[in-house]
C-alpha cells in the first residue's frame, strides 16, 4: 500500500485546492438552506496530519461528528497527535475495509480524497458504497489526474490496454489519445462519472446527482467528482439555489468546471477584485490589468472564484 502524502508533501500552500474545498462547503450550505439539515450530518473524509477540510466542515457548517481515515500506520500516529477535535474519530483504516464494516445511522458526507492515481480500487470503493449511500447522503471522490506511476512509461497504445483491462465497462470509449499526459484528466473524469452512473444504476430511493466535477492544479492535476442521492423534489429546490448562487456550474454532467490558478501580488490582487466587481464594461482596474498583460477571460474566472480564493501571508520571526 502506498505511503501517505502528508509525510513529504506540504499542504499548507494549495491554493487551488483550498479553493476547491471552499466552493465545496458553499454547494453544501447551499443544500442546507434549502432542502438538508447539514449541521445534523456526519462527516468521512481523509484528513491527514491537518485535517483542512474537517475544519471548514465545522466552522461553516456545525457538523461535529466525524471520522478520518488513515491507512498509512506511520502518518496515522501523527493523525492521532494532530487530531484538532474530541469529536474527530481517527481510524486507521483504507476505504475498502471501512466500506466493508460501515453502517448508516446518520446522514452522511463521504470525501474518499485519494493520493494516488486511477486504479481499480477506487471504482470498487464506488461500487461497494453505494449500495450504503441513503437518501440525501453525499458522496465525492478525488484522484490524481496524471497516468498511475505503473502505466506512467507505457505506450499509449499499452495504456489504452490497461486501462480497458483494469477499468473493464468503465473506460467506455476511451482511445489512446485520450490516455496522453496532457489529456488524461478528461479520461479520470469519464471513468469516476462511469463509474458513479453504473454504482447508482439500481438505486430506487431517488437519483444520484454528479453536479459536482472539478479539477484543479497545484502541483499535479487532481480531478474531482460526486454528488448527492436526491429525490427529485429535494433537487428541483436545490438545483434552483445552486444556480443562482453559483451559475459558473452547470448541471451538465459530461462538463467538468477547471479551477484556474492565479499567481498575483497583493497589488494585482486588489485590481482584480475592483475589476470583477464593477458593473461597468470598462474600468480603470480593468484597463490597468490590460497594461499589465492581463486578459479579458482571466478577469471573468476570477470572478467567478472570488469568494474562494484564499489569502496568505508570510510572516518573518
Amino acid at each position: 500500500m502506498a505511503r501517505s502524502t502528508a509525510r513529504f508533501i506540504s499542504y499548507d500552500l494549495r491554493p487551488a485546492k483550498q479553493t476547491e474545498r471552499r466552493i465545496l462547503i458553499d454547494v453544501l450550505r447551499t443544500s442546507g438552506e434549502c432542502v438538508l439539515p447539514i449541521p445534523t450530518y456526519s462527516y468521512v473524509g481523509m484528513g491527514a496530519i491537518r485535517f483542512y477540510d474537517f475544519l471548514l466542515m465545522h466552522k461553516y457548517l456545525g457538523i461535529n461528528k466525524m471520522v478520518s481515515l488513515e491507512h498509512d500506520s506511520r502518518a496515522f500516529k501523527r493523525a492521532c497527535f494532530n487530531n484538532p477535535y474530541e469529536f474527530i474519530s481517527v481510524k486507521q483504516q483504507a476505504t475498502g475495509e471501512f466500506i466493508e464494516e460501515f453502517e448508516s445511522c446518520q446522514p452522511t458526507i463521504f470525501w474518499f480524497d485519494y493520493d494516488g492515481g486511477i486504479d481499480p480500487q477506487i471504482i470498487r470503493d464506488i461500487s461497494s458504497l453505494a449500495p450504503k449511500v441513503a437518501l440525501g447522503d453525499f458522496f465525492f471522490v478525488t484522484a490524481c489526474g496524471l497516468p498511475p506511476g505503473l502505466i506512467e512509461k507505457y505506450s499509449m497504445s499499452d495504456r489504452l490496454a490497461w486501462v480497458q483491462d483494469s477499468m473493464s465497462e468503465f473506460a467506455g470509449t476511451l482511445t489512446a489519445e485520450d490516455l496522453e499526459n496532457a489529456s488524461f484528466p478528461g479520461a479520470v473524469h469519464k471513468i469516476l462519472h462511469s463509474a458513479f452512473r453504473s454504482a447508482f444504476a439500481t438505486q430506487r430511493d431517488g437519483r444520484f446527482r454528479t453536479f459536482f466535477q472539478v479539477e484543479y492544479s497545484d502541483s499535479v492535476v487532481m480531478v474531482t467528482v460526486g454528488g448527492a442521492l436526491l429525490s427529485d423534489g429535494q433537487w428541483s429546490a436545490f438545483a434552483d439555489r445552486l444556480a443562482g448562487g453559483m451559475p459558473f456550474f452547470t448541471n451538465n454532467e459530461d462538463k467538468i468546471y477547471k479551477i484556474r490558478s492565479f499567481n498575483l501580488t497583493e497589488r494585482e490582487r486588489a485590481l482584480f477584485d475592483r475589476a470583477a466587481t464593477t458593473k461597468r464594461k470598462r474600468s480603470a482596474a480593468r484597463t490597468h490589468l490590460s497594461k499589465l498583460g492581463f486578459r479579458d477571460i482571466e478577469i471573468e474566472a476570477y470572478r467567478d472564484l472570488l469568494r474562494y480564493l484564499p489569502r496568505y501571508v508570510e510572516t518573518i520571526v
